[in-house]
């Protein structure tokens, strides 16, 4: 008989969720709602309306051949409504040998009982098993017996190899079952290594998600230790349209899988989408955080679900073209559009914001670089843009580009700090401490001429860097205390 979950830990949809001790070096502070609730919004929002905003680096049109930046922020609606849509829930564990190094699976069971715990009858889930094999420990069905769901789950244990495409699979079979009926259709996947069997290659992998989100299944992956493929695992989230967490120690599992299963109990609006139509000329060079190559023209990104309260920022890099034309005194307009699936009108939501960039008097290409000051949100493109050298850097173990983000760290950092702490944008804020942060490991890691080694620390500092640049990015309605 277990005692430890008799009292279980109830995940309430809607309330906030602790920020967790996960790649636990500090913790994230999150900007209010405030910051978009304010000045920009005219009017009280529709119910279930999801508030955003669209700003630009630029007010002029910068020179040909230089780059200028567009943020986009989003503030997804309160869950007030004490009803939720039924969650059908597949969950598929990794049992390879490598999780029983550090107890994992032990911190899998716990996390397994505390999702038993908190889903309702009116949910349906599937348990699946995989090492070189697949194991299916409980068949998709209505969660009205938990002692028999607690029961499978402590019999997992851990041998063998690493077949994540078979157990994907099977946990969307199990959801097939369930497509046809209301509420949300949901895979999360946790691993601690890499593909060794079945499906291994990375586009095929993605592409297996791509397919299962075509079909209406949600995807969040959970990446354990220093072993797995973090890019391929955001990848995966990010094709799924769900969340990518990071448990840098076994005993981080249980709160990953509870921050999760608290996300998806709390959605407020579903299916999340941007398109920005692009003049002739304007080329979109990158979307922070992601990988995808782009059709010219056209910028259509899927955000994925967005949570009770969920800040939501997409930092995106666009070049002038030489080969542009327009006549001095007129505008270059950048439209675009956001839609979703509103839950509390039950429609499909659509709204527009424009971007004008004047086409002034030629400028040179040192005046655009250095704006002085810089805007706002090209001090703020400037650190988001210092932390992904970081991480580069160590991914590619390049000295040179570490050399250039000490750079930013002596000349550039100072100023992009005071204009961050200027606007009392705590997301600024904590980009800003991002860089200084992992600049100093970053320094500390070439110090210690670990930057060319295969060693844990480097590993684990990749991974760490990997996942506090996404949750820089996806802000749940949490706050650090």
């Amino acid at each position: 008989m277990r005692i430890w979950h008799a009292n279980p830990r109830r995940v309430v949809p809607g309330a906030p969720i602790r920020a967790s001790a996960v790649a636990g070096c500090f913790l994230l502070c999150f900007i209010s709602s405030a910051n978009l609730r304010g000045e920009e919004a005219a009017k009280d929002p529709a119910p279930g309306e999801v508030q955003w905003s669209v700003e630009s680096s630029h007010t002029v049109l910068p020179a040909p051949g230089q780059n200028f930046w567009v943020r986009l922020r989003l503030h997804a609606p309160e869950l007030k409504q004490a009803g939720r849509e039924p969650l059908n829930l597949s969950v598929v564990f990794d049992r390879s040998a490598s999780m029983n190094i550090d107890s994992k699976i032990g911190f899998v069971r716990k996390a397994g009982h505390i999702l038993t715990d908190n889903l309702t009858p009116t949910d349906y889930v599937s348990l699946i098993a995989y090492n070189h094999e697949v194991q299916v420990l409980v068949a998709m069905h209505p969660v009205v017996n938990r002692e028999y769901l607690h029961h499978r789950i402590d019999e997992l244990t851990a041998a063998g190899d690493t077949n994540i495409s078979g157990g994907f699979l099977e946990g969307c079979a199990q959801l097939e079952k369930r497509l046809r009926e209301p509420g949300q259709h949901h895979v999360i996947l946790l691993t601690d290594g890499l593909a060794n069997r079945g499906v291994t290659d990375a586009r095929a992998l993605v592409s297996l998600v791509q397919r299962a989100k075509a079909r209406g299944i949600g995807v969040t992956t959970i990446g354990v230790g220093t072993d797995f493929n973090e890019s391929l695992l955001t990848r995966m989230a990010q094709a799924g349209g769900g969340h990518y967490a990071y448990a840098a120690n076994a005993d981080q599992i249980p709160t990953a899988i509870e921050r999760e299963l608290g996300s998806l109990l709390a959605v407020s609006a579903q299916n999340v989408s941007l398109k920005m139509d692009l003049p002739a000329g304007i080329e979109v060079l990158q979307v922070y955080g992601r990988e995808e190559a782009f059709t010219p023209g056209v910028l259509e990104e899927s955000l994925g679900d967005l949570t009770s309260g969920e800040e939501r920022r997409l930092l995106i890099k666009f070049h002038v073209s030489p080969k542009l034309t327009a006549a001095p005194g007129s505008s270059l307009m950048l439209r675009a559009e956001l839609s979703y699936d509103n839950l509390a009108a039950a429609r499909r939501s659509q709204a527009e914001q424009t971007i004008a960039l004047e086409q002034g008097p030629l400028q040179t290409a040192s005046a655009t670089r250095n704006q002085n000051p810089p805007s706002v949100v090209l001090a703020y493109a400037q650190l988001v843009d210092g932390v992904d050298k970081i991480a580069l850097a160590v991914k590619s173990r390049d000295h040179k580009l570490a050399a250039e983000v000490m750079q930013i760290r002596e000349r550039q950092f100072p100023a992009l700090k005071q204009v961050a702490s200027a606007t009392r944008d705590q997301d600024f804020v904590n980009n800003a401490y991002l860089l200084e942060h992992y600049s100093r490991e970053l320094a500390e890691l070439i110090e210690d001429g670990a930057l060319h080694d295969h060693s844990a620390e480097r590993a684990r500092l990749q991974k760490d860097l990997q996942y506090r640049r996404y949750m820089s990015d996806h802000h749940r309605g949490e706050h650090s205390h």
